[in-house]
C-alpha cells in the first residue's frame, strides 16, 4: 500500500489489495479496480530508488560540448538547491547523444532519486534548463519541414520563390 506501480494499463498508487482485486488511484485521480487474476506484470515505480530521466534536444548547428556543459552545469545547480539536495541520492549522468531526430540532437541526463520525487525534479530541471539553455544562446529546435511547390509547367520552385532549375548545372 503507497507504493506507485504499472499494471499494464492501470499506473498508480496502490489504495487496497484484496483477496480478489488491487485498487490504484492514477496521478489525475482516477480510481483503477483491478482484478488480481488478471495481473500479468507489476512495475513498481517507487521501490528503493527511482530515476528522473531527462532528454534535451538541441539543434543540428549548435556547439555539442557547449550543450552538454550548459545541461550538465545547470542539473547540478538544481540537484545542488536546498529543495533537491535530500532527494537526490547520486550525482547526476550526462549519458550524451541519445538519438539524432528529424528536428535536433537529444541529449540524455538522468539523476538517481529517492522513490516518488523524480516526476518532481524532471519538472524543476527542464523549466531550468530552458532558461539555462535561452541564456546561453542554444536553441531548442523546433519541428521544421521543407516545402517544395509546383507551377503548372511542373518546374519545381522552393517556397522562397527561388527556381531551383535555374541554378541546376
Amino acid at each position: 500500500i503507497g507504493d506507485v506501480v504499472d499494471l499494464d494499463e492501470a499506473v498508480g498508487t496502490v489504495e487496497k489489495i484484496s483477496l480478489r482485486t488491487t485498487v490504484l488511484r492514477g496521478v489525475d485521480g482516477t480510481v483503477w479496480h483491478v482484478p488480481n487474476g488478471e495481473v500479468q506484470r507489476v512495475g513498481n515505480k517507487s521501490q528503493l530508488w527511482s530515476v528522473a530521466l531527462i532528454d534535451v534536444d538541441v539543434a543540428y548547428d549548435c556547439d555539442l560540448a557547449a550543450a552538454r556543459q550548459v545541461i550538465i552545469e545547470c542539473v547540478q545547480g538544481v540537484c545542488a538547491t536546498d529543495e533537491w539536495v535530500d532527494s537526490v541520492l547520486d550525482p547526476p549522468q550526462l549519458l550524451g547523444v541519445e538519438a539524432l531526430g528529424a528536428d535536433g540532437i537529444t541529449i540524455r541526463v538522468t539523476v538517481k532519486t529517492e522513490p516518488g520525487a523524480q516526476w518532481g525534479l524532471q519538472r524543476a530541471l527542464r523549466e531550468a534548463l530552458k532558461s539555462a539553455l535561452d541564456s546561453a544562446g542554444i536553441e531548442i529546435p523546433f519541428p521544421q519541414r521543407t516545402i517544395w511547390v509546383r507551377r503548372d509547367d511542373d518546374a519545381a520552385m522552393s517556397t522562397t520563390g527561388d527556381d531551383p532549375a535555374a541554378t541546376a548545372p
